[in-house]
């Protein structure tokens, strides 16, 4: 992949002009607390547009009021509940969203909303263990189902969320080959043996979203160079990551309350902090498709945002034709778009409605 390496000393909001993002049109997941509502916040200050999903259209319509306050005339807010962990509910959001805003751009796309290290294995309805559906192949299939109008805006992007605990994850051969469909964690199962063997390990799951987050930015944008589909007017996917910041996640993983406000207040760094990476992935001029964008400080923990260097495994060609393969098998999700005939930037309405332009 090309790369065009960026500085990101002391980089923060300001070095994007007010009213610059001004006709932009952001989707971002998990968007009602924690990061996605910093970063919705950050977005409409910069005059985008944002659309913001989460499970409960109560927690919605509180983030809307909150994120209205920050934004410039003209900057819009919306809301849409969305389940990730639902496969059928991700294919009717991309429907609706491809129905309602056929003529609209999609500027940036933030697959952002997660949960960590969840106690107990949890199934869904399609089988799938929980971490792994709301992280991972929730979004994989979000992404596949946006694709014409992602692919119909001149210069957009799609920001996969990642942690620094990627490089935890295990399951790999003496060649560092990471072997997931071996241990098959989209189902994560009770069987003896530890998570190489399928067994569920919390946080090992948690670890794998976070490394196939990585694999998934870096495959994509390998197929969308090879197709002619990525460049400035073209489509590029990077993934980031918030270091240490405070948000509500920590909720999910069964750690009391006490225990992870002192590690919020003492630890982390803020919320506002760690959405900056994010932001930084979505509207730097300079990213580059594939790059993996997280705090500059120690251990990028934390501090303002740059490129940072992934686990080596996440750059085995191997690992991500595999894991993109294994992928499109367990959710249906088509990526046919990025093969087709190239799509004039200026038509989002023909593309999403399959037609060529004239």
């Amino acid at each position: 992949m090309g790369c065009c390496c960026s500085s990101g000393s002391h980089w923060d909001a300001s070095r994007i002009a007010d009213g610059s993002l001004a006709g932009k049109r952001v989707l971002i997941t998990g968007g009602s607390s924690g990061l996605g509502l910093e970063v919705a916040k950050l977005f409409v200050s910069k005059g985008a547009t944002v659309l913001i999903t989460s499970r409960s259209q109560q927690r919605l319509d509180a983030a809307a009021r909150s994120i209205r306050a920050h934004a410039r005339s003209g900057a819009e807010v919306e809301t849409k509940p969305l389940d990730l962990s639902s496969m059928a509910d991700v294919r009717d959001f991309a429907s609706w969203y491809r129905r309602e805003h056929s003529d609209k751009p999609l500027s940036v796309l933030v697959n952002n909303a997660g949960i960590m290290a969840v106690p107990s294995r949890r199934v869904t309805e399609d089988g799938f263990e929980l971490q792994m559906a709301t992280n991972y192949l929730g979004h994989f299939l979000l992404t596949a189902g946006l694709l014409p109008q992602l692919l119909a805006t001149r210069g957009s992007r799609v920001v996969n969320l990642s942690s620094f605990l990627h490089a935890s994850c295990q399951g790999k051969d003496s060649t560092g080959v990471l072997h997931f469909e071996e241990a098959d964690p989209f189902h994560a199962n009770g069987a003896s043996g530890g998570p190489s063997h399928g067994e569920y390990s919390r946080w090992e799951q948690y670890h794998r979203t976070k490394m196939m987050a990585i694999l998934f930015t870096r495959e994509m944008q390998r197929r969308l160079e090879k197709a002619g589909r990525s460049g400035p007017d073209g489509l590029t996917c990077v993934s980031a990551h918030p270091g240490f910041s405070s948000t509500g996640l920590l909720g999910s993983t069964g750690m009391s309350a006490p225990v992870a406000c002192i590690a919020n207040t003492c630890v982390a760094q803020s919320a506002s902090m760690g959405a900056l990476p994010i932001l930084y992935a979505a509207a730097e001029p300079s990213v580059c498709g594939g790059e993996y964008i997280g705090p500059l400080g120690a251990n990028n923990r934390s501090g303002y945002p740059g490129p940072n260097k992934a686990d080596a495994r996440a750059s085995d060609e191997r690992s991500m034709e595999k894991l993109w393969e294994v992928s499109v098998a367990a959710t249906g999700a088509d990526y046919s778009a990025i093969g087709d005939e190239a799509v004039s930037p200026e038509a989002p309405a023909a593309a999403a409605a399959g037609a060529r332009p004239s």
